[in-house]
């Protein structure tokens, strides 16, 4: 089976683009005929995805879990994959939506795993996504892994429209403030200046600093825009090189507040992988496997495959996962409790719940330092800019009435 992008025409004209799976071009284009539309053109979409194919497949964590979802649903129903991504390619409602069902179930019929399918369809899946995949597919509780990772997409995505939203109203005041001084520095301050040249008095030294630095930008923006565009760059080049990665990785980790959100993160995907593996009946030591697997930061990949082999040396659990530094203590003795006491699901599960929990608390309260301190930066930039309209003003009216 291939999978093959169409663009096609309803009855009353209008186009249509989407996605089917046949044998071949002539069974794609019955397929079409019978969604009761009029083909125009068919694209095979088989083969290895190239860079440019899987950008433009790329599918955004809201849209991922608008899937997810759709899938926890259909397999809690009773319907088997096939029939899951089928009747999600059939409803979808987004285009990339349904061109990630309908590549994933053409892999499927191809023989790859769900896992498999879903990671060649999507082109950029988190690895800790496919990981729970493969782990629901080994244990067989495919429903339940997607609903995890429904709930986990969702909890996400409000926490991401949270901090999201804590930044429109800084935001809006900072282009305004940033307007406004511009105009203030382009028009009055000119004159000001003016003035003060004519009467020999010198400027304030606030003020020539501002102006200095607004004459400096006017003279060298395309150099700064240059400059922006190798720092973009830059961070493009180190998110897709691994040693430059791991490098930004280890610093970001010794940084207060970015690496401690960085460890409660990387805790929080790491028990919740382990929770949903060890739930579904999975050896201990393919629990840790697909854990290690969730991990982006190689440090802590590191560390928690050397917890996995030490697990089959014979160590406990809780005696391996003293080993990762990213887990709290607590975590830990919630863990070894459910060992000793031969409830181990569900005591991991609850440690991953709190987690998840510590991590919601941390992103609520960087969103809300987020709004007063960017006013704070913003405000100390208008008065510095207003100042320095306002001491020659001053100075002049001193002379004046002097």
């Amino acid at each position: 089976m291939k999978t093959f992008a169409y663009t096609a025409y309803t009855p009353d004209g209008k186009r249509k683009r989407g996605v089917v799976v046949a044998e071949d071009e002539s069974d794609a284009s019955l397929r079409v005929v019978e969604l009761g539309l009029m083909p125009a053109t068919l694209d095979a979409q088989a083969g290895t995805p190239t860079k440019a194919r899987k950008r433009e497949r790329r599918i955004d964590r809201d849209l991922l879990s608008v899937f997810t979802r759709q899938m926890a649903v259909l397999l809690g129903a009773g319907l088997s994959a096939d029939a899951a991504l089928e009747a999600v390619q059939g409803a979808a409602g987004a285009a990339r939506i349904e061109r990630l069902a309908a590549e994933a179930r053409a892999g499927l019929l191809q023989g790859d795993s769900m896992a498999d399918a879903l990671t060649r369809a999507g082109g950029a899946l988190p690895a800790w996504y496919a990981a729970a995949v493969r782990a629901g597919e080994q244990s067989g509780d495919l429903a339940v892994v997607f609903n995890t990772l429904a709930e986990h997409l969702e909890t996400s995505a409000g926490d991401r429209a949270a901090i999201t939203s804590a930044l429109v109203y800084p935001a809006f005041v900072t282009v305004v403030a940033i307007v406004v001084c511009a105009i203030l520095m382009t028009t009055v301050a000119p004159e000001i200046i003016a003035m003060f040249e004519e009467s020999g008095r010198p400027l304030p030294p606030l003020t020539v600093t501002v102006m200095g630095i607004v004459d400096a930008i006017r003279d060298h923006w395309l150099a700064l825009l240059a400059l922006l565009g190798l720092v973009i760059a830059a961070i493009i080049a180190v998110n897709r090189t691994p040693s430059l990665r791991d490098r930004r990785d280890t610093l970001l980790l010794r940084l207060p507040l970015i690496g401690r959100f960085l460890r409660m993160a990387a805790a929080a995907q790491y028990l919740r992988t382990l929770a949903v593996v060890i739930n579904s009946r999975l050896p201990l030591t393919e629990a840790l496997r697909f854990s290690a697997g969730v991990l982006d930061i190689t440090r802590y990949r590191a560390v928690a495959e050397e917890a996995g082999e030490a697990l089959k040396r014979g160590e406990s659990l809780s005696q391996a996962l003293a080993r990762l530094p990213f887990l709290n203590p607590v975590a830990r003795q919630l863990v070894q409790a459910g060992e000793a006491s031969a409830r181990l699901g569900p005591m991991t599960e609850r440690a991953a719940v709190l987690a998840e929990s510590w991590l919601r608390t941390e992103r609520k309260r960087v969103s809300v330092i987020i709004e007063p301190a960017s006013m704070v930066i913003v405000g100390g930039m208008v008065l510095t800019i207003v100042l320095a309209i306002l001491l020659p003003i001053f100075d002049m009216q001193a002379l004046v009435t002097g």
